[in-house]
């Protein structure tokens, strides 16, 4: 599963996105409201001193003031200019209005803030020019930068590394249990998802899983096992049936019943064979079978299946040609096998008449293909199952079983069945890894 797609990395980018802007929107209203207070304090000061000199009457004492709050002024808090009848009493030269920043104010740098609010008063008589410091405006600003650099930033990171830490063990979880279903899915029911002994819900989904996967499981087995029974308790009356069928075939008949008896053996024949089969698929899914193992020549055996069947693919009007390439053995039964490649190659013959077939062995991976119509995607699963048939109407010839037993086969060797599309067709590929 793509990690964008994920539904808990979603959760996480939201949840951080959301927390990130409730941070980001608090800090950005507490400098707002913090930059208002400053700035009317500034406001404030500038007219306490202009209403200061506006309150003293006589004019030498207002110059014389004006002079004393200039001597005793901090440059980078207050600068003060008071003219009156030509005499003037300052610590700053004239300025204009406004906001005034550090390069337009000529002044020694140890002695000068960042900025000034300047304010110019006629005060009848004298004119007076006050300038008030905005060093608390600028260190506002260093202290919303050090909150953001060490308080929200690491907050951020932390907060990212948690979601990272959930994230993948969520996601772990998730695929877990996707993964656990896609190989119930297909066919695998010992497949399980072991979630741990945790209280979230994933866990418990998890179990629930396995509980489901157990059930179903057990219950596979339970019908298997009834397959099995029946099979067996069936095949030797069949077989009775068939050895007096064959015991009646030499009386002298009539022609009509010499044609039903035939027919009669034919059926009896085909049921035998199924039910062969089908305790044979029980049996391989048991695991029986593996004592018989040992090295086999894949790409030898190949060759002799293909001598074996060409005869048939000719009457069949088609073409049979085998390509061995680095060809490597494997550990298998023999025997076993080559009812493998024989299923395969009669799967062909059965379903795709009159077109090529194609035996190919890379390595150790066996593959077939054929050029008829090929199985949709959506039903590949279904024919590996026994006696299943994607004709509705099952009026082709075949039991359903060839698959079904390639499929045991290639299981109990520990092998990897594919089915795939030829383009036109249907490709075969069985992968060992011993």
């Amino acid at each position: 599963m793509s990690r964008m797609r994920s539904t808990p990395l979603k959760l996480s980018v939201v949840l951080i996105a959301v927390f990130t802007g409730f941070m980001t929107v608090g800090l950005a209203v507490a400098y707002a409201l913090m930059h208002e207070t400053l700035s009317a304090d500034i406001d404030l000061r500038a007219d306490q001193v202009i209403a200061e000199l506006a309150a003293i009457p006589e004019e030498d004492e207002r110059l014389e003031r004006a002079g004393e709050i200039a001597s005793a002024a901090d440059p980078r808090a207050l600068l003060i200019r008071f003219t009156l009848d030509g005499n003037t009493v300052a610590n700053s030269p004239d300025l204009p209005d406004g906001v005034i920043h550090e390069d337009e104010v000529p002044l020694p740098e140890p002695t000068i803030a960042d900025s000034y609010l300047v304010r110019h008063a006629d005060l009848v008589p004298g004119v007076l020019m006050v300038g008030i410091g905005r060093d608390s405006l600028s260190e506002l600003v260093e202290t919303f930068v050090s909150i953001l650099g060490f308080a929200l930033l690491p907050a951020l990171m932390l907060t990212s590394a948690i979601g990272i830490v959930v994230v993948r063990r969520t996601t772990a979880r998730v695929e877990a249990i996707r993964g656990t279903l896609h190989r119930l899915s297909e066919g695998e029911l010992g497949a399980r998802v072991c979630a741990p002994h945790s209280d979230t819900d994933l866990g418990d989904i998890g179990r629930d899983l396995d509980r489901m996967a157990e059930a179903q499981e057990a219950a596979t087995g339970a019908l298997r096992q009834i397959g099995a029974d029946i099979a067996h308790d069936l095949r030797t009356p069949i077989q009775r049936v068939a050895v007096r069928l064959e015991r009646l075939g030499d009386a002298d008949l009539p022609g009509a019943a010499r044609d039903l008896l035939d027919r009669a053996q034919t059926e009896t024949a085909q049921i035998i064979a199924t039910f062969q089969s089908l305790l044979q698929i029980a049996q391989l899914e048991g695991g029986q079978g593996r004592d018989g193992f040992g090295p086999v020549d894949l790409a030898a055996l190949m060759h002799d299946m293909t001598e074996i069947y060409e005869t048939s693919a000719e009457d069949a009007g088609t073409t049979l040609t085998l390509t061995i390439d680095d060809p490597l053995p494997v550990t298998g039964d023999r025997h076993l096998l080559s009812r493998l490649i024989a299923n395969l190659i009669e799967n062909a013959l059965r379903h795709a008449p009159g077109t090529p077939i194609r035996l190919s062995l890379a390595g150790k991976v066996l593959t077939v293909a054929d050029g008829g119509p090929g199985i949709p995607e959506g039903k590949r699963g279904i024919v590996l199952r026994r006696l299943a048939r994607l004709e509705a109407s099952r009026s082709t010839p075949g039991s359903g079983l060839g698959l079904a037993m390639v499929k045991a086969i290639a299981d109990l060797h520990g092998a990897d069945l594919t089915l795939g599309d030829a383009a036109p067709g249907l490709t075969v590929r069985v992968s060992f890894h011993a």
